[in-house]
C-alpha cells in the first residue's frame, strides 16, 4: 500500500530546528511501510513505536497506517509490552529502522492504536482506540483551537504519549507546520519562538513554570510568550497559582483543558477567545459529559472514546470502565454546566479525606509552592484505618539547606491553609519522580510515604535518598 500524497497527508515538518524536505519524508514513510509489511505487520498485527525521536515517531505513524497495522505507542515496562509483529527504532541520525519480531499478538481488527496510561496513580493500562477516535480527536481539537494550515506548532513533548500524539493528529488534519523537538530545553524553545514565527506552543505545567520564571527576569521572553496565539498546557493539572503567575508576568493566559488517554485524550479545552477561568474549558464538539454518583464522578460520551483496556497477554478488550449505557467512568470528580463548561475537582483515588473533610491535593500544593526555594511540589495522603489521611508534601528544591526549605514550606502553609489541611510531613528532594509523560508519579510518592510511616528510621532515609537519586537521574 502506498502512503497518500499531498500537503494534508505529509504536512510540513521541522525536527530539532532542521526542516525535513517533503521528498525525504515521503521516501522514509514508503521505505518504512514496506519494511513493516515484510516483517509481518498488518491488520491485527501491530507495529510498535519504540523510540521517542520525533522523525522516527512521525514516519512510523504514517507508515503503520500505510501498512494497515495497528500502532503501539510502546511506552510500557518490558514485562507488560504487547507482542508486536515489528518494532521501529531510531538510528543515530533519527531515521527509522524496523526490527521484525516473532509471535505477534493478534489484536481485534477495530484497534487502530494502543496508548499506555501514565501510571501516575497506579499500574499503567493499555488503551485501545479505533481509527474513528483518532480522526475525531484531530478534527475536534483543531476546530476548537481554530488551527489552520497557516499555523506553526511547536511541540517539545514525546509523540508516544497521548498529549503529544493529539497534537500530531491536529497537524495531520490541518496541514499546519509542526516543529517537533526531542525534548524541552529552555533556550532552544525560546530560540524557536524568536525566529520561526511560532503561533502555538504545547507543554506541561512544569515547562510553563520554568518559562514563567524566565519571563519574570526577561521582558523579551514575556513578549515572545504573549505573542503566541495558543499556549496549550496539558499532561497534568494547571493549578490556579501557575495560571495567575503566568498571566501576571506575560499578560497572556495559558490554555488548559481536560483529557485522558481513554477519551481521545481531549474532552474539553479552553481556547483563544473561548476561555473561562476556574474551568478546564468547554466540551469539544460531539462530546457530552455528566456527573454521577455520590462523589460526583465525571462520565463522558464521545466519538473519541477507547474500545476498552487491552489485555497485553491475550488481546482481549476489557470494558469495565464503561457504564451499562456506554459512558466512560473517568475516575475524576467535577461538575458540568448546561452550556458545556467543565470543572474538575481531582482524581477519586487522590482526593484526601482529613477529619471527615475532602481536600484536593492541588490546594495544598499551591500553598507549598508559595514558599521561597520551592521548584515544584506534590502532595499525597497515607490512610491509616478509619482515621483518614495523613498529608505528606514532597518538595522539589535546588536549595541544599533542606531543613530551611521545609521550615519555609511550613510557614507558607500556616498562612494559607486551615490546620487540618497542612502537611504533617514535608520531605525536600532534589527531583520529584515523574512518569514518562511528565506527571508526578504519585504511586511512587505514596509508596515512599507509606514505607516511612510503617518503618520510620534510617532504613527509610536510605531508601528515600536512593529513590530520589534515581528520580534525578
Amino acid at each position: 500500500m502506498t502512503p497518500r500524497r499531498g500537503a494534508r497527508a505529509l504536512p510540513r515538518l521541522t525536527v530539532d530546528g532542521a526542516q525535513v524536505p517533503a521528498g525525504q519524508l515521503t521516501r522514509l514513510v514508503a521505505r518504512t511501510a514496506r519494511s513493516l509489511t515484510a516483517a509481518g505487520a498488518g491488520p491485527g498485527r501491530a507495529a510498535a513505536l519504540a523510540s521517542d525521536h520525533p522523525l522516527t515517531a512521525v514516519v512510523t505513524v504514517f507508515a503503520a497506517e500505510a501498512a494497515g497495522a495497528p500502532l503501539l505507542l510502546d511506552g510500557a515496562a518490558p514485562a507488560r509490552r504487547i507482542a508486536a509483529a515489528a518494532a521501529v527504532h531510531a538510528t543515530a541520525s533519527g531515521e527509522p529502522v524496523v526490527e521484525a519480531r516473532t509471535r505477534p499478538l493478534a489484536l481485534p481488527e477495530e484497534v487502530a492504536a494502543v496508548f499506555w496510561t501514565s501510571g501516575s496513580s497506579g499500574d499503567p493500562k493499555a488503551v485501545a482506540v479505533p481509527a474513528t477516535a483518532l480522526t475525531h480527536q484531530g478534527s475536534a481539537t483543531a476546530a476548537r483551537m481554530q488551527i489552520s494550515a497557516e499555523d506553526r506548532l511547536l511541540l517539545p513533548l514525546p509523540l508516544r504519549h497521548a498529549y503529544g500524539h493529539s497534537v500530531l493528529r491536529v497537524w495531520r488534519t490541518t496541514g499546519a507546520h509542526l516543529y517537533a523537538e526531542s525534548g524541552f530545553h529552555l533556550r532552544s524553545t525560546l530560540t524557536r519562538l524568536a525566529t520561526e514565527g511560532i503561533t502555538s506552543l504545547d507543554g506541561v505545567p512544569t515547562m510553563y513554570r520554568m518559562l514563567a520564571a524566565e519571563a519574570g527576569r526577561d521582558r523579551e521572553v514575556a513578549r515572545l510568550l504573549a505573542a503566541l496565539r495558543i499556549r496549550g498546557c496539558g499532561g497534568d493539572v494547571l493549578t490556579p497559582a501557575l495560571f495567575e503567575d503566568f498571566l501576571a508576568v506575560t499578560g497572556a493566559p495559558l490554555h488548559d483543558g481536560y483529557g485522558l488517554s481513554e477519551a481521545g485524550p481531549n474532552v474539553a479545552l479552553n481556547a483563544p477567545g473561548d476561555l473561562r477561568s476556574g474551568t478546564v474549558g468547554r466540551l469539544l464538539d460531539g462530546v457530552r459529559a455528566r456527573v454521577a454518583g455520590p462523589r460526583s464522578e465525571i462520565q463522558v460520551s464521545s466519538p473519541g472514546l477507547m474500545l476498552g483496556y487491552l489485555d497485553p497477554a491475550t488481546g482481549a478488550l476489557d470494558r469495565g470502565a464503561f457504564t451499562a449505557d456506554g459512558w466512560l467512568r473517568t475516575g475524576d470528580t467535577g461538575a458540568v454546566t448546561a452550556d458545556g463548561w467543565l470543572t474538575v475537582g481531582g482524581r477519586l483515588k487522590e482526593v484526601l479525606v482529613v477529619h471527615g473533610e475532602t481536600l484536593a491535593p492541588t490546594v495544598v500544593e499551591d500553598a507549598v509552592r508559595a514558599a521561597d526555594g520551592v521548584v515544584d511540589a506534590a502532595v499525597v495522603g497515607v490512610r491509616r484505618g478509619d482515621r483518614g489521611d495523613t498529608v505528606w508534601a514532597f518538595v522539589e528544591s535546588l536549595d541544599g539547606d533542606h531543613a530551611a526549605v521545609a521550615g519555609r514550606v511550613a510557614e507558607a502553609c500556616r498562612r494559607r491553609l486551615p490546620p487540618h489541611a497542612r502537611p504533617r510531613t514535608v520531605r525536600v528532594v532534589t527531583a520529584l519522580p515523574r512518569t514518562a509523560s511528565g506527571k508526578h508519579d504519585r504511586a511512587r510518592l505514596r509508596a515512599w510515604a507509606s514505607d516511612a510511616t510503617a518503618t520510620p528510621g534510617r532504613a527509610d532515609g536510605a531508601r528515600l535518598r536512593r529513590d530520589v537519586e534515581e528520580a534525578a537521574a
